[in-house]
């Protein structure tokens, strides 16, 4: 069953790649003074759910190495994937299920993704983004998004909800405003006080 759920999942994030207009912008991409106002310079950050890879390019040319991890197979753009080698790394596979060769960094982000996934899953993607990175950036919204006729907001919690789901993890929680939108919830996950 699970492996169905997968097939089913991945086909219509790819779908959604392709004809649900999600190449008009990057939330991380418009994000990244905030990742790199708290992410010191030049660490490892996984990047749970790459997308176009277009933050994670900005990022390797400021010097960070960052490992796009990504479920569906074409999302990452060009300029991302030429860039894999130099700077940047790239592992398709579903967030519940990171492959051991996935390494642990020092940060990770997770911009977007969490709020689209199955809800039976959120546990597994939490423990599996815990095992392989020590502090986390994570976004999420709560309001429906349609895309080809389907609502991909799967999980809606507001920034407490969302919060309290993080604690579960991480010790240290802390919730920041979005500079976009009082609906986008931003929760910094540390392992220890900065």
């Amino acid at each position: 069953m699970g492996k169905e759920v997968v097939a089913v999942n991945a086909k219509i994030f790819e779908a959604v790649w392709e004809r649900g207009n999600y190449r008009l912008g990057s939330t991380a991409e418009r994000l990244i003074p905030f990742i790199t106002s708290t992410i010191p310079s030049g660490v490892m950050i996984n990047d749970y759910g790459a997308g176009t890879g277009r933050a994670d390019v900005k990022l390797a040319s400021m010097g960070y190495k960052v490992n796009m991890i990504e479920f569906a197979k074409n999302a990452v753009e060009k300029e991302a994937m030429d860039l894999i080698g130099n700077g940047l790394t790239l592992t398709v596979a579903p967030l519940w299920d990171l492959p051991e060769s996935v390494p642990v960094a020092e940060w990770g982000i997770c911009i977007n993704v969490l709020m689209t996934v199955d809800p039976t899953k959120l546990n597994l993607i939490q423990k599996e983004m815990r095992r392989t990175c020590k502090n986390l950036i994570m976004e999420v919204y709560d309001w429906p998004d349609i895309r080809l006729g389907m609502d991909l907001t799967s999980i809606k919690m507001d920034a407490d909800g969302w919060a309290n789901e993080m604690k579960k993890y991480w010790p240290v929680v802390e919730k920041y405003e979005s500079p976009e939108h009082r609906r986008r919830y931003i929760t910094v996950c540390r392992t220890a006080l900065p």
